[in-house]
Formats: C-alpha cells, sequence, structure tokens
C-alpha cells in the first residue's frame, strides 16, 4: 500500500509539473515567440504610444481653450442633457417645495428666504441655459477648462514618473520650425526611431489614440495635427531603469526553460515511468468511493476540478510575481504546488474508480439504482404507489404550509389591516379546523388498524376490522379482514390435517399389520411336521394371496406419494377413451355378475379421442369400478356412462352405497380413508387417492357427489 502510494504521489508531482509548465507555455510563449529583444515586444510598443501621447500633450502641443470651437450641436447637448426646460424646472419647483415645507414647519422665515432667493435664482440660470447660446458658450468653456487642468494635474504626474526619464529626443515642427529637445540624442542608444521625409514624419497630437482623455475634452480633436521630424533613443545607460526591460528577459529565460521541462518530463510519464491503474486499485479511496453515493462522488469530482483549477490560477499567480522579481514567494509556490500534486492524486483516483464502474456495466447500474436521486425518486414512487394517498399528503401538507404562512403575516400585518383577522378567522373556520379534524380522524383509524394486525400476530384477532369507507385504510382493513378469514381457515385445515395424519397412521399401520399377520401366522403352521399335503398347499395359497396384497398395498403406498410429489412421468399420446372403458368393463364384466351387481353402461358409439397416458387413465377407470364393486349393496344397479360435450369427455359412475359415508365425503379422496371404517373388506384406500392424483396430473377434474346413499363420481378431461 506505501509502495502504490509512493508511486501514485510521485506520478502525480511529475504531472503538476507538466501542468504548470502547460500553463506558463499559454500564459507567456506568445509574447516571446518571434520577439528577439524588449524593444520588439508588444508591451515595448505599448508604452513607446503612451510615450507619444505624453509627449504631444505636454510638450510639444498645448491646448489652445480660445480657440476651441463649439458648435449649435455642443450646446443644445449641454441643454438637455438633464431633460427639457420643462422637466428640469418641475425637479427644482419639487425639490425646493419639500425643503420650504419643511423650513415652514418649524419656523425657520431666514430659511424660508433663502430657499426662495436659492431656487430663483437656479430657475433664471435653467432659463436662460435654454435662451442664451452665448451664456451655454460660457458656461461649456467653464467646464472644459475645469476638465484639462485635472486631467493635465494626473497626466503629467504619471507621465513624468514613468516613460519620460528613460527617453532623449530632438524633435523640429516642420510647420513652424521650432525645435523640441531633451538629452543626448548622440548617445549609444538601445532603442532609437529617427523621423524623416524617408522614414516618415511623427504626426502630432495623438491624444485621439488616448482612451483615458475626459469625453468634454474630446471636443479639442478637430483632426488637426502638426508634423514633427527628428529623432527618438532610449540610451543603452538608461535601459535598467525600465522594470519590464530586466523581467522581460528573466520572464524569457524562465519560460523557455519551464517548456524544455515540461516536455522531458511529459516524455518520462508517458513512455518510462508510466501510469498503472493498479496503483489506484482497492485502495482506501476505492472502498471509500464504493460506500458513498455517485451524487457525492461528483460534488467530490467537482469540488477537486474547482479546487484543481484555483490553484494552478494561484500558482501561475505567484509564478508572474517570480517573474517580476519577487522571489519571496517561494513558500507560496510550494504550497500549492503540493495542493495541485494531492488534487492530482485524487483526482485520478476518481477516474479510475468511474472507468471501472462504467467497465462494470453491472456495478454501474447499481450505483445508479443506490444514488440519492435514485432514491428520491423511488422515495416519490413510493408516496404515490396509492395515488390517494400521495394526494391527500401533498394537498395536507400545502394546507399547513399556506396555514403557517397566513400565520406568520397575520401576526406581522394585522396592525395594518384589519380585513386580514377575519380572512384568517374564516380559514379556521371552513379549512383549519376541518382539516384538523380529518387528520386525527386518519390517524385514528390508522391506529386501529395497526392494533388489529398486532391482534392479528398474537392470534387474539376475533372480531373483524371495521371497514369505513373507500381509503386505502380501509382497503387495508378488508385485506386483514380477509386476513383473518383465511388465517382461521389455515388453522381449521391445520387441524384436519393433523386428524387425517393421525387417521393415515393408525390405518397404514392396521392395513399393513393385517396381512403381515396372516403371513406370520401360516408360516408357522407350515413348520408343523405333521400337516397334510393338501393342507400345507391350502396354506401356501393363503400365503400367497396376503403376500400379493400386501406386494399391491405398498405398490399403490409408493404410486400415490409419486403422484402427491409431482415425480410421476406420463406419457400421453393420442387415446380411444371409448374403447378404453369397454376393456376395463370387459376385465371386470365377469366380477360383477358375480357380486350380484347389474351393470347398466352408456358408452358413445364414435370414438372420444383425448390425449392422455393410456396406462395411468385405464388405472382411474379400473379403481373407480373396483371401488363400486366392493362398495355397492348386492342386487343393485351400478351406471356407468360416457359422454363428449363442448371439448370435453365425462366419465360418470354411480352406484348405491352400502355403507353410511357422513357429510364430509371429500375425505374419501385422502390416502387411506375407507367407506368401510370398520376395515373388514379388502382394499387399501388407496383407490380413489390415485385416482384423484392421475385425473390432476393430466389437468382433468374429478368430483365426488353423494345423495342419501347414491354414490356419484364424475371425471371430466379435455378431448383433443
Amino acid at each position: 500500500m506505501r509502495k502504490n502510494f509512493f508511486k501514485t504521489f510521485s506520478w502525480c508531482l511529475l504531472l503538476s509539473i507538466v501542468l504548470t509548465s502547460i500553463f506558463i507555455t499559454f500564459d507567456h510563449a506568445d509574447r516571446f515567440i518571434g520577439t528577439e529583444d524588449y524593444f520588439d515586444s508588444e508591451e515595448f510598443k505599448y508604452s513607446y504610444n503612451n510615450f507619444l501621447d505624453y509627449l504631444g500633450l505636454m510638450e510639444l502641443e498645448v491646448f489652445d481653450l480660445e480657440n476651441i470651437t463649439i458648435n449649435q450641436s455642443h450646446i443644445e447637448d449641454y441643454r438637455n442633457r438633464y431633460g427639457s426646460l420643462s422637466d428640469e424646472l418641475s425637479v427644482i419647483e419639487t425639490e425646493y417645495n419639500v425643503r420650504i415645507s419643511e423650513a415652514q414647519n418649524f419656523g425657520n422665515t431666514a430659511a424660508i428666504d433663502a430657499l426662495k432667493a436659492e431656487r430663483d435664482l437656479k430657475i433664471d440660470d435653467i432659463k436662460k441655459i435654454f435662451e442664451d447660446d452665448v451664456y451655454v458658450e460660457e458656461k461649456i468653456r467653464a467646464e472644459l477648462n475645469e476638465d484639462i487642468n485635472s486631467y493635465l494635474e494626473q497626466f503629467g504626474n504619471d507621465f513624468y514618473q514613468f516613460d519620460y526619464n528613460v527617453f532623449s529626443y530632438e524633435l523640429r515642427n516642420i510647420e513652424t520650425g521650432e525645435t523640441f529637445s531633451k538629452g543626448d540624442v548622440s548617445e549609444n542608444a538601445a532603442f532609437s526611431m529617427t523621423y524623416n521625409d524617408k522614414n516618415g514624419f511623427l504626426k502630432l497630437p495623438l491624444a485621439s489614440n488616448n482612451t483615458n482623455i475626459p469625453l468634454m475634452i474630446d471636443l479639442l480633436l478637430d483632426g488637426s495635427s502638426a508634423m514633427y521630424e527628428g529623432k527618438i533613443i532610449i540610451p543603452t545607460s538608461k535601459t535598467h531603469l525600465i522594470p519590464q526591460y530586466q523581467s522581460f528577459y528573466t520572464e524569457r529565460n524562465i519560460t523557455f526553460s519551464s517548456i524544455i521541462i515540461g516536455v522531458v518530463i511529459l516524455l518520462i510519464i508517458l513512455f518510462i515511468f508510466k501510469l498503472r491503474k493498479s496503483w489506484f486499485k482497492n485502495g482506501f479511496m476505492t472502498h471509500l468511493f464504493d460506500k458513498c453515493p455517485l451524487e457525492i462522488w461528483l460534488l467530490l469530482f467537482i469540488f477537486n476540478a474547482v479546487v484543481l483549477t484555483a490553484f494552478l490560477t494561484i500558482l501561475m499567480g505567484f509564478f508572474n510575481l517570480f517573474f517580476y522579481g519577487n522571489f519571496q514567494i517561494s513558500l507560496g509556490i510550494l504550497l500549492s504546488q503540493i495542493v495541485v500534486v494531492f488534487s492530482l492524486w485524487f483526482g485520478i483516483y476518481q477516474l479510475v474508480w468511474i472507468y471501472e464502474k462504467v467497465r462494470d456495466r453491472n456495478g454501474l447500474i447499481t450505483k445508479i439504482k443506490n444514488s440519492l436521486i435514485a432514491k428520491f425518486m423511488y422515495t416519490i414512487q413510493d408516496a404515490f404507489a396509492k395515488t390517494s394517498v400521495g394526494i391527500q399528503v401533498l394537498l395536507t401538507l400545502i394546507l399547513i404550509f399556506v396555514w403557517g404562512f397566513l400565520t406568520t403575516s397575520i401576526i406581522q400585518f394585522s396592525y395594518y389591516f384589519d380585513e386580514l383577522v377575519l380572512m384568517y378567522v374564516l380559514f379556521i373556520l371552513f379549512i383549519g379546523i376541518p382539516l384538523l379534524t380529518f387528520i386525527f380522524r386518519k390517524i385514528g383509524y390508522l391506529n386501529r388498524v395497526f392494533i388489529a394486525t398486532e391482534h392479528l400476530v398474537d392470534g387474539t384477532l376475533h372480531d373483524p376490522v371495521p371497514e369505513k369507507g373507500r381509503s386505502v385504510i380501509a382497503k387495508h382493513a378488508a385485506n386483514l379482514n380477509k386476513l383473518r378469514t383465511g388465517i382461521k381457515v389455515s388453522l381449521s385445515e391445520q387441524a384436519k390435517s393433523e386428524r387425517l395424519k393421525t387417521e393415515l397412521i393408525t390405518n397404514v399401520s392396521h392395513d399393513l399389520r393385517t396381512p403381515l399377520t396372516s403371513i406370520i401366522t401360516y408360516t408357522d403352521l407350515l413348520k408343523n411336521q405333521e400337516l397334510t399335503e393338501e393342507e400345507r398347499m391350502e396354506y401356501v395359497k393363503i400365503l400367497e394371496r396376503k403376500s400379493n396384497r400386501l406386494k399391491i398395498l405398498i405398490e399403490d403406498l409408493f404410486e400415490v406419494s409419486k403422484m402427491a410429489s409431482g415425480n410421476l412421468e406420463l406419457h400421453k399420446q393420442e387415446v380411444d377413451l371409448t374403447q378404453l372403458l369397454q376393456q376395463v368393463l370387459g376385465e371386470h364384466q365377469e366380477q360383477l355378475e358375480q357380486s350380484g351387481l347389474e351393470l347398466r353402461a352408456t358408452i358413445p358409439e364414435t370414438p372420444v379421442i383425448a390425449n392422455v397416458d393410456g396406462q395411468r387413465w385405464w388405472r382411474v377407470l379400473d379403481n373407480l369400478i373396483v371401488n363400486a364393486m366392493k362398495y355397492s349393496i348386492k342386487g343393485s344397479r351400478v351406471y356407468v356412462s360416457l359422454k363428449h360435450d363442448n371439448g370435453q369427455a365425462e366419465f360418470i359412475i354411480k352406484n348405491v352405497t352400502k355403507y353410511e359415508l357422513g357429510e364430509n365425503i371429500n375425505e374419501l379422496l385422502e390416502r387411506f380413508k375407507r367407506a368401510d371404517k370398520s376395515r373388514h373388506t379388502e382394499g387399501s384406500g388407496l383407490g380413489l387417492a390415485i385416482a384423484q392424483s392421475i385425473v390432476d396430473l393430466h389437468g382433468g377434474l374429478l368430483k365426488i357427489e353423494l345423495d342419501g346413499d347414491l354414490f356419484k363420481v364424475t371425471v371430466q378431461i379435455a378431448t383433443s
């Protein structure tokens, strides 16, 4: 971990140097590329033009106030700069009426007279301005004189403090022949500019190029100018007096050095000391970003970008001061550089983390779903899952807010507006009190539902929950009542299941023990050596019969268990149910006659085709017919029919039962449930259960009906 931190920090340090170099390049390099020395720079050209402006105004040309032409346009501009005559008179009248009224309130007669006199003077002055052009011209010249004196005073101070001292010149006015000079132009010059007919004359004044001149002084600039010839130089001996001259070369050297260092370090981090994503994986920051919401990550990213940009800008400011010779800011440069390095380190961690999330699409989707905005949207969605509840809560909050706003307004403004108090009372009577009543009624009803839910969990909810209205709470109460009913039914079914389970264990034990006891008894009898051959063969037949019964019982038990668990595999095919029924009846014809039962069969002549497992469906029919033979009264009739109607095949078997079945006949479909409760007849009690399971697996329907002693079984299955 420490090794990776050292690598990442070192790489970010190198990158910060590259970024600093880039900033320095964009900020300073354009000043030096294509410029051989300071006197070729744009900076000097600007200073030189300023010098010419100042020279023209202060030395070579003077303002001639008397020769300034004031035209009618200037006069009209001066008159209307504060508005028309009526507007200005109205302003003066209004202003002095207020002041005179205040003086009258205090009974100050002297002040009243002075104010009236002052007002009249101003009115006369305004009227004269709008009537007398000569008077306006005098005012304009007086104002110009004041502006010129003020400007020249400030202008001269700035001029003499800066460029004027380093220049030497000798210039002659071509028109007047007058010569102006300062210093010795024959000195060794670092900069020299000659004006003549070959190179061009110096045209002055150039004051129109100076944007600092007051607007009124622009009246002086009538387009006229004077032409000069001569020479202007900066002696080499005075270059040290120009701060920009020294800083230019210092800044150029630092800029070019910075570019070289930046290029070298860039090559190093691109080809030698390359960035590895593994440095930034599985670190403390990665786990932190995994835990924080996406919006926090985004805010941190933006904040870090702002910090990085700000400190790079501060760093450039420090370097600018450094360029101009302020070497005391080295500590500021160092601290800013450290902040930039840590900001880069943090930013790269963020970029690597988001890159991995984008690559892992599922991870990004999960992060988006867990974001604060997504959670807020889910919250809104949940709040309006029941639209009526969301709207009611929203309207209630709005009304409460309005109530609070009105209360604050009443407290603040009731002293000034009595009507507000009346409106507030009406609001309380017709909105506030009904709203509170509605809220408390809903809360009370909700509490009752909560208490009922607790009782339902405890099993002590005996009475149904009141269902009031059509609200969501009322629907929830209705669902609780349904759940209460379902729990009661479930408990009843559970009790029934426990009872049937007990009976099942008892019946299974009895039905298995009976043949098993017979087998054990006759096995012991066979051990008797005195038995005759006939007796021995009779016992063997009995053992064989009991063994077969036990075998059938166990096979039926396994089969019904497989059907109940859904593990029985069906082999469906197109089967003629008519033919299948005829085969089953044919096999049991002799048994029916021996049992003294009379069969009445109604079978269609045309085939009834269904997609069933033929062997399993034969078992259904066989079990139902055998069940009828076992439990029908001797001498009674057994009715069997097969019908085909509306895509359904319907098999019905009816017989008169010899035992009283009771009312709960559906229990006969349970395993080991028999009509002969004394269990004297042969049978496993699984016949109907197996038939029910096979029909269910085929998607059919088996139902039992009882009318007195008439027992009826109906089986329905879809036909092809």
